[in-house]
């Protein structure tokens, strides 16, 4: 078993500080030994693919997993397992790797740590501000549509559509009746505004060559199905705010950063490098 998957199970049956019942309730018992809620977090937190899923979604799963971990505890323990050879040897197996493990997060800690504030201390407000006005001017022209559409699951069901709104009947009303799309059907298909790269490349490209006021002669088909799209307005894009965008800069700007810190470093120490089997390297590498 892997190791962690190993340590999320142990979780499961560790009995943890006592909470107030409001905030950690008892979920089930198995031969008198209580089940708490925070065993289930506990086991779901250390699932990656589950950390973002709400709790109740897996909550029948989660507690079936500890409540069977439970039962084979029992039983472990019933035959006195603790004292077997074998389980002895794993324990001390897997003593080493936590103890490795603790190890490598410790150095992982240091470094990102010391790495961090060399960051904060080097990238000032003034530089954020200065590399979002750089971005701004070197930005390329954009431009956003205003548009609706009319989502069907056929291509006849989007001519009968074209054909409709040909005949005079508003492209809301049509909307309102026959898209199937959810989102934006009781808003009379109301998409709002819109760059390049925003939508499907199919539809980005039927609905940037309409002009303002004119919907799609022919159905436009995507992944979604078919569409009938119509443009209401064009307009130059605006650029996004600096609060937008500043993480994203300041992340930027720390990683050239890093990598020049890195840089400085390595130019400082003595560094010598081997092969991969530990013998001299043929030609001497610079740091």
């Amino acid at each position: 078993m892997n190791l962690r998957l190993a340590l999320a199970a142990v979780l499961t049956v560790v009995t943890f500080p006592a909470l107030a019942a409001g905030t950690d309730p008892v979920v089930a018992t198995v031969n008198g030994k209580e089940i708490h809620r925070s065993q289930l977090a506990e086991l779901q937190q250390s699932a990656p693919q589950l950390r973002q899923v709400p709790l109740e979604m897996v909550y029948e799963q989660l507690l079936d997993h500890v409540i069977s971990g439970q039962l084979l505890l029992e039983q472990a323990k019933k035959q006195n397992l603790e004292n077997d050879p074998e389980v002895k040897a794993q324990f001390k197996d897997a003593q080493a790797q936590i103890q490795q493990m603790v190890k490598d997060a410790q150095i992982q800690i240091l470094q990102q740590v010391y790495l961090k504030r060399r960051i904060d201390a080097d990238i000032s407000e003034d530089q954020i501000k200065a590399k979002y006005e750089d971005m701004k001017k070197n930005m390329p022209p954009q431009e956003e549509v205003k548009a609706r559409h009319i989502l069907l699951e056929t291509e006849d069901a989007a001519k009968l559509v074209i054909a409709d709104l040909k005949s005079g009947i508003s492209f809301e009303d049509e909307a309102k009746a026959k898209s199937t799309d959810a989102a934006s059907k009781a808003n009379g298909g109301d998409l709002g505004y819109f760059g390049k790269q925003e939508n499907v490349p199919e539809f980005t490209e039927a609905a940037f060559k309409l002009k303002a006021g004119e919907f799609s002669q022919t159905p436009v088909k995507t992944q979604f199905g078919w569409h009938v799209i119509k443009v209401e307005d064009r307009r130059p894009a605006t650029p996004p705010t600096y609060e937008q965008v500043k993480q994203s800069i300041k992340m930027q700007l720390g990683q050239q950063d890093a990598q020049k810190i890195i840089d400085g470093l390595k130019k400082t120490a003595k560094i010598e490098r081997f092969k991969a089997d530990g013998s001299p390297a043929s030609d001497k590498i610079k740091n």
